[in-house]
C-alpha cells in the first residue's frame, strides 16, 4: 500500500491520520509541486494529492480516502466547510505570504522528503514553479489582510463548535480528523514540525500570536497530543 503526498499539505495530513488511526501499514511517497502534476495522471483521474494506491485500487483525496479505510459517519455539512472553505483559505493565506519570499524557506519545505531527482528539478525550476503556484491560487502578498480576517470568522465559528461541544466534542472519529488536520498549518503542533520551518513574514507572526490564543487552536492541540500517535517529521 503506498500513500502519495505533499508532505506539508494539510490534505494529506487528514488522509496519513486516517490510515494511521485504523492501523493500515503503508508507504508513504512524497512529491515535489507541481512535478506532481504528470506523475499523478499516470495513476489517477485528477491531479489532486493525496492519492492512496492499495493492489488495484486506487482512491483520490483525503475524504474518499478516509472512507476507504473505514472511517464513516461524522458531519457531513461541518466535513465540508473544512475541506471546501477553510482547508483552501488557509492554504492561500500560507502561500500568499510566503511563496513571494525568498528567504520563507517555502521550496525547501515543499521539497522536504521528495526523490532527488525531484529535488533538483525543484531548485532549477523554482521560479516557474512558483509562478504556477501563484497563478494557480490567485495569491499574492496584497492579499494577507483580506485572508487574515476572513481567518479570524472561520475561527470564530471553531470557536463555538468548541465551546458547544457537539460533533468536535463527541468523541474521537472522522470529523475530529478532519477539523484538527485542516487546522493544523494554523496551530502547528508538534506531531508536524515542518509547519514551523517556515519563516513567516512578521504581520504573519503576529497574526498567528493571535490565534494562538484561540479556544479553536487550543482544541488542535489537545486533539493531537492525545490522539495522534504517528509523527511526521
Amino acid at each position: 500500500m503506498r500513500l502519495y503526498v505533499m508532505k506539508i499539505s494539510h490534505y494529506c495530513e487528514r488522509a496519513r491520520w486516517g490510515l494511521d488511526h485504523k492501523g493500515f501499514q503503508y508507504e508513504e511517497q512524497a512529491w515535489a509541486p507541481a512535478l506532481h502534476v504528470p506523475l499523478a495522471r499516470r495513476i489517477a483521474k485528477e491531479t489532486c494529492l493525496p492519492i492512496l494506491v492499495s493492489g488495484e485500487s486506487v482512491v483520490q483525496g483525503s475524504g474518499p480516502i478516509l472512507t476507504w479505510a473505514g472511517l464513516g459517519g461524522g458531519d457531513a455539512a461541518l466535513e465540508h466547510r473544512f475541506e471546501a472553505v477553510i482547508g483552501p483559505l488557509i492554504r492561500e493565506y500560507f502561500y500568499a505570504g510566503t511563496l513571494h519570499d525568498s528567504h520563507s524557506g517555502v521550496r525547501e519545505v515543499l521539497l522536504h522528503g521528495v526523490p532527488s531527482v525531484q529535488t533538483f528539478l525543484g531548485h532549477v525550476g523554482w521560479p516557474m514553479i512558483r509562478r504556477a503556484m501563484a497563478s494557480h491560487m490567485a495569491i499574492r502578498p496584497e492579499r494577507l489582510p483580506e485572508l487574515e480576517h476572513r481567518i479570524d470568522a472561520e475561527l470564530e465559528w471553531v470557536d463555538t463548535l468548541v465551546a458547544e461541544g457537539g460533533p468536535l466534542g463527541g468523541g474521537f472519529g472522522r470529523t475530529a480528523i478532519t477539523a484538527a488536520s485542516i487546522l493544523a498549518p494554523l496551530a502547528r503542533p508538534d506531531a508536524l514540525p515542518l509547519y514551523r520551518q517556515v519563516r513567516l513574514a512578521p504581520e504573519m507572526e503576529r497574526a498567528f500570536a493571535r490565534w494562538s490564543a484561540r479556544p479553536a487552536l487550543d482544541w488542535v492541540l489537545d486533539t493531537y497530543a492525545r490522539h495522534r500517535h504517528r509523527t511526521q517529521g
